[in-house]
């Protein structure tokens, strides 16, 4: 029985030493977020997620196509309504970032929403926001490249050089049928910066990001 005892006890000890090793290497080597049942990676640092956050909520692209419709109230006070609306958005984009860094899952939206919310209301926000409101998205951002890139470029090209097609293309992306092909190269040109992977999509967006800055 002793000597029983005394195996089980060594056996016991080695458990524990080696338990302590694995925790002891673990701890001591950095790496990604990992979940050993699903083998979720996490491929975002914190940085990159308050980056994206940023880009969602932009002054560029979103905050000028919105100023664009300014026009129709002239006596509205634009300048005190970014100044108090940039307040609130900043922390939308501190929220997003601690939750991407705190609650690093797949799933985005619906994972915090539910998890906040409950499963109801947060399967209701998930699947307007990311399913029913993606579809507007792509025409939205279609018609904010030919606003923002497309024609004015074009247009400017076409007063440099005297070029009448360069004006002509410029004009035609105005109409419906530009729309519908700006739209087209929107979605080309996003679904193969996703297919490159999280990693590159969070590298592209931080040159793109940093570029910005220095425009």
């Amino acid at each position: 029985m002793e000597d029983g005892d005394s195996d089980s006890g060594l056996h016991s000890t080695k458990t524990l030493s080696t338990s302590f090793n694995k925790i002891n290497a673990s701890s001591s080597k950095p790496t990604l977020f990992l979940r050993e049942a699903s083998g979720l990676v996490r491929a975002w640092s914190t940085y990159d997620a308050f980056v994206y956050a940023t880009l969602s909520i932009n002054l560029v692209t979103l905050g000028l196509y919105i100023f664009s419709f300014a026009v129709w109230w002239p006596n509205a006070n634009l300048i005190p309504a970014i100044i108090i609306s940039s307040f609130f958005m900043a922390f939308e984009v501190i929220t997003y970032a601690s939750l991407i860094a705190i609650m690093p899952r797949a799933g985005g939206d619906y994972v915090w929403q539910t998890r906040v919310f409950g499963g109801f209301i947060g399967f209701v926000l998930a699947v307007t926001g990311w399913v029913f409101i993606l579809w507007h998205w792509v025409p939205i951002y279609g018609q904010i490249l030919v606003y923002e890139v497309f024609t004015p470029i074009l247009l400017l090209l076409g007063n440099i050089t005297g070029s009448e097609a360069l004006k002509s293309v410029a004009l035609w992306f105005s109409t419906s049928d530009g729309l519908f092909a700006s739209s087209m190269i929107v979605i080309v040109v996003v679904s193969f910066i996703i297919s490159l992977g999280m990693r590159w999509y969070a590298r592209i967006q931080k040159w793109l990001f940093h570029f910005a800055l220095l425009g």
